[in-house]
């Protein structure tokens, strides 16, 4: 058996390589789309090849020799559907024997009804949140090659990520190492927590297990942590421990909405752009222009209260303080839809099919992370 990984130099991918070469000692073959990205896994000594998921003909010759995928890559939204559909038309044709394709808790959508905490009852649909609605089509794809071509699939849903290299724990071990970090709704969300060594294991047990061809399994801890005990965990290893600041996820919410571009921020930027006395200079060089400028603002002058003038002159003239909000830290779009969860998963599923369990529990995993932390020097 040789496996294909793709997403080879992702923060799982790059884990899952180094636990074939050392752990599990599998014969692989790392599909790299850009070698600059592969120092991780460039020091295994290990087989890598060029693959652009969007270039069938690199897929072909990638997929040349191996008789199974473990699937991880997944680029831009807009693009992901058409290169896994790239791949599975590959796959198919070279009669892959086992694909395992790893996709996300976020095919459930950012605000998951309790129906979605075990695969029995779980729903997928459109959200119009681009990074769900592209893993959920992907999704898709995978499972409707499987039902209607025969491939046989396995579909993994990992739920939050976390460990060396991780790029949530390195997030917040910025943010602490500035001084100040931040909670959404005091971090009461729940936080689906999983060690990446377990979601590794895992992707392991799906190439050997037949029971779980067809299915699509969740892959979490077996208990979850809120985001207050996540973020916490981290922040308070770096020293002196930050302040903590509380948004609402409301607030953020409003935040961002307020940031989308539309048509009362277009009317702003033009009044403003109307107002500006760099943009009336400018036009002032303009000889045809400066005349009628002049005679405009004589004429305005001439029908307005003197203490009219002078407000409006005061007004426009001095540089406008910025509101509050513009000195707070806003937490990105991402965490809103992530830390405002409130739905526990459950790994029953996965447990039952794949003879897997989790090693580790957040305490665990969070001491280890806090070694390579240390190594990586990332804490004082």
């Amino acid at each position: 058996m040789k496996i294909l990984v793709t997403g080879a130099t992702g923060f799982i991918g790059s884990r899952l390589c180094e636990r074939l070469k050392l752990y599990y000692q599998l014969p692989f073959r790392a599909m790299v789309r850009n070698f600059t990205n592969a120092h991780r896994i460039a020091r295994l000594d290990i087989e890598m090849v060029y693959g652009d998921l969007q270039n069938k003909e690199s897929i072909g010759s990638a997929l040349r020799g191996c008789d199974s995928v473990m699937h991880l890559a997944h680029g831009d939204p807009g693009s992901a559907p058409e290169e896994t559909k790239n791949l599975l038309s590959a796959a198919l044709m070279a009669k892959i024997k086992r694909f395992v394709h790893v996709s996300s808790m976020a095919v459930h959508g950012p605000s998951p009804g309790p129906e979605c905490a075990h695969e029995e009852t779980a729903i997928i649909g459109k959200y119009g949140e681009p990074y769900s609605d592209s893993k959920a089509e992907v999704e898709k794809l995978v499972h409707r090659a499987c039902k209607g071509e025969g491939l046989p699939a396995v579909i993994l849903r990992p739920t939050i990520v976390y460990g060396p290299y991780g790029p949530f724990v390195i997030d917040v071990i910025a943010n602490a190492r500035q001084g100040k970090i931040s909670l959404i709704d005091e971090g009461r969300g729940i936080c689906n927590a999983v060690y990446v060594d377990d979601v590794c294991d895992a992707i392991h047990a799906a190439l050997r297990c037949d029971e779980a061809v067809g299915k699509a399994l969740l892959i979490t801890a077996d208990r979850a942590v809120s985001w207050s005990e996540f973020n916490l965990t981290f922040a308070q290893m770096a020293q002196p421990a930050p302040k903590v600041e509380n948004f609402s996820s409301q607030e953020v919410r409003r935040y961002w909405e307020a940031q989308l571009p539309g048509l009362r921020t277009d009317l702003r930027a033009f009044s403003n752009l109307l107002i500006s006395s760099d943009f009336h200079d400018q036009l002032s060089k303009v000889p045809s222009l400066r005349a009628a400028i002049i005679g405009t603002k004589r004429i305005i002058t001439k029908h307005l209260a003197p203490q009219t003038v002078f407000t409006l002159r005061s007004h426009y003239q001095k540089p406008s303080s910025p509101s509050p909000s513009a000195h707070r830290n806003w937490p990105n779009r991402g965490r809103v839809v992530r830390e405002a969860f409130h739905l526990e998963f459950s790994n029953s599923r996965a447990k039952e099919l794949l003879n897997w369990k989790p090693a580790y529990d957040f305490e665990e995993g969070a001491e280890i992370t806090r070694t390579w932390l240390s190594f990586a020097r990332l804490l004082p």
